[in-house]
């Protein structure tokens, strides 16, 4: 499980320079949902390191900014949607 949880690290890591980026693979449909579905696999990972381990809590870190990031996403595509 901590081999998972590094590779999503690194793979959110990857996410952030897309965003930064604004690179179309990220926002395109695929993009999203391989997002969400790596949201859902640190939470996942976060529940099963039950010990105190070291990647314990940059996991639950980097997943929240994550999810920080899909709402800002969110706000600004409303933005920008809703100007005439």
């Amino acid at each position: 499980m901590k081999g998972l949880a590094w590779g999503l690290m690194l793979f959110y890591l990857l996410i952030t320079v897309f965003w930064i980026s604004n690179s179309p693979y990220l926002f395109s449909l695929w993009g999203i949902i391989i997002w969400l579905t790596s949201i859902l696999l640190g939470f996942i990972a976060f529940k099963k390191i039950n010990e105190k381990h070291f990647t314990r809590k940059p996991i639950l870190y980097s997943t929240s900014f994550m999810v920080f990031l899909l709402i800002v996403t969110g706000v600004i595509h409303l933005a920008v949607t809703s100007m005439p």
